[in-house]
């Protein structure tokens, strides 16, 4: 970090930003992070600059708390960046443990709503008008508030009552900030932490940016509401918030305010509207397998703050800035496993499962065949209810990550969206099978991938791509047969692959040095005896004696290097 930095506004952010998160990682205990990856003397820096010059940091009373507590505690202290952060790695399993996992699904949002004053200056600077002409009322109170947004009612001039969502003041300039400092500390990380690298940090924080800034654009959040009402505008079933893109801007959205009932409360009214509930989870899974199975475009986050039941008995979904999409090969993949486990068929479920992973390695189908059997033999007693389905996806997932296997971003998006919706209707409807009415959406997309229409296209598709092929191959033949002719072949070797090597070779040139310097000690001091070089101790040069005893400590170390080694 560059003291000339602190010039500039962006440089005492950062400084403000740094010395916030090393004292929070000090106050959770990860003392030990911080001053083995040398950010220790950073922070002690940091203490001699501030203006205060004396430690404020408090360190927390752990009492019972786990390392994976303490972290999620860390996460919320750190704010809204880090919040996204542990939400999203909450939905990877194949990059953080199962129990800091779960432990991440517990993020709490404990953040206040900011000034109105600062909410309509935002408004007027991003819509370009002043207040009176955007709105014929504006509420102050916000509707709700979170750590990326809060929430006003307002009536639109043309009498439309509407929810306008407003981005936190200055939060793009602290993400942006908070994303540097990730990087600079993933860095530190993978230098004195090297088994780190194993997790590829800069990865997970270079897909973490990406997520990150598209979320606080709201104008994709906009597009994304108009592709639900696009895709339901037939269905009855459904209400989707109209959205006014006249008062819409990276930093605004307004869309149509929803009065209704949240399906919070209708899970606070069972058993009294049992029947209302039977129907609004068979509604609500039918309505996400139709986003899932038809439409590869769906909410991932359906839980039941973000569901509202209508008086005419539609359901409206809320907050659409968490969506996923699925290609066409991968719904088909995805129906093909969730077929064949409800069929009992491992076989084809374990292909289908590697297949998710983008391989075809079907030594590594073989190998799990039997865990998968053993699920799929603990999924016949899903009926009676005492197993889930979506928690048989869960642990193939696991399978997956056990086997050194990634899946795309959007399929864990897939499974929380599936578990999510579960847990919902079985709440609703303890009697509720999931998985029976899952598996009529599968089969038809499966049935579908016969149509004779899609099987023309994937037809024509093939013959433009042998017909690319065919007309580049001429001058690919020539070119690989230059390169070889000419000896400027290059192989790529994956590094975490050579590491062991590399150490191997380290430790024997090592060996072979000392044993090296070690002959040179024992020629050289017999030299030196021969020749009686003065100064002499009982006739024998004192040189060729600390020689000799140099020589003595040396190999006595290298063959204790041996010996620990087990090359001896």
């Amino acid at each position: 970090m560059k003291l000339l930095g602190l010039l500039t506004r962006k440089g005492r952010l950062r400084f403000a930003r740094y010395r916030h998160i090393l004292t929070t990682l000090l106050a959770h205990g990860f003392g030990e992070i911080v001053y083995q990856t040398g950010l220790g003397r950073m922070l002690r820096l940091m203490r001699r600059l501030s203006r205060r010059g004396r430690r404020t940091d408090k360190r927390r009373a752990f009492g019972e708390s786990t390392t994976w507590e303490r972290i999620r505690l860390a996460v919320e202290d750190l704010g809204p960046t880090f919040i996204k952060l542990g939400q999203i790695l909450s939905n990877r399993p194949d990059l953080i443990p199962r129990e800091l996992q779960v432990e991440l699904q517990k993020l709490q949002e404990n953040v206040p709503p900011f000034a109105t004053r600062r909410a309509t200056a935002l408004i007027t600077k991003e819509l370009g008008k002043p207040m009176q002409e955007l709105f014929r009322e504006f509420h102050n109170d916000p509707v709700a508030a979170a750590s990326i947004a809060q929430i006003h009612r307002a009536i639109l001039p043309s009498g439309e009552v509407v929810a306008v969502k407003i981005q936190r003041p200055g939060l793009q300039e602290l993400v942006d900030i908070d994303i540097e400092i990730l990087m600079e500390l993933v860095q530190l990380l993978e230098r004195y932490v090297p088994e780190s690298r194993n997790l590829g940090p800069r990865d997970i924080v270079d897909e973490f940016e990406k997520a990150m800034h598209q979320e606080l654009d709201f104008r994709r959040e906009a597009a994304s509401i108009e592709r639900f009402e696009s895709q339901f505008s037939q269905d009855t079933t459904i209400k989707v918030p109209a959205v006014f893109r006249s008062h819409c801007s990276q930093r605004v959205l307004t869309m149509e305010f929803i009065e209704g009932r949240p399906l919070a409360d209708l899970l606070d009214q069972l058993p009294r509207d049992a029947a209302e509930g039977t129907r609004v989870a068979k509604l609500g899974a039918t309505l996400t397998l139709t986003q899932i199975f038809r439409y590869g475009f769906f909410h991932a986050d359906p839980h039941p703050g973000n569901i509202v039941v209508l008086d005419d008995g539609r359901l409206c979904y809320l907050d659409f800035g968490l969506t996923g999409s699925l290609i066409q090969r991968d719904l088909e993949v995805v129906s093909d496993m969730l077929v064949s486990i409800i069929a009992r068929n491992e076989q084809q479920a374990a292909r289908a499962v590697v297949r998710l992973a983008g391989s075809r390695d079907f030594e590594t189908a073989r190998s799990i065949e039997r865990e998968i059997a053993e699920l799929i033999g603990r999924f016949q007693s899903a009926q009676a209810g005492d197993f889930s389905f979506t928690g048989l996806l869960s642990e193939v997932v696991e399978i997956l990550v056990d086997k050194g296997l990634r899946l795309p971003s959007d399929l864990f998006l897939l499974v929380k969206s599936l578990i999510t919706i579960e847990g919902v209707a079985t709440a609703l409807d303890p009697q509720f099978d999931f998985a029976a009415h899952l598996e009529p959406f599968a089969r038809t997309l499966l049935r579908d991938r016969y149509d004779p229409k899609r099987l023309a296209s994937r037809v024509a598709t093939m013959a433009t791509d042998y017909t690319e092929l065919l007309q580049s191959f001429p001058g690919d033949y020539y070119k690989l047969v230059d390169t070889l002719s000419s000896g400027r072949v290059r192989f790529s070797i994956d590094e975490a692959s050579i590491r062991p090597i590399r150490k191997t070779v380290l430790q024997a040139t090592s060996a072979l040095v000392f044993s090296i310097v070690l002959g040179s000690l024992i020629i050289g001091s017999a030299l030196i005896v021969h020749s009686r070089v003065p100064p002499l101790w009982r006739q024998v040069p004192v040189i060729g004696i600390i020689g000799f005893v140099a020589a003595g400590l040396v190999g006595f170390w290298l063959l204790v290097k041996i010996i620990r080694n087990g090359a001896l």
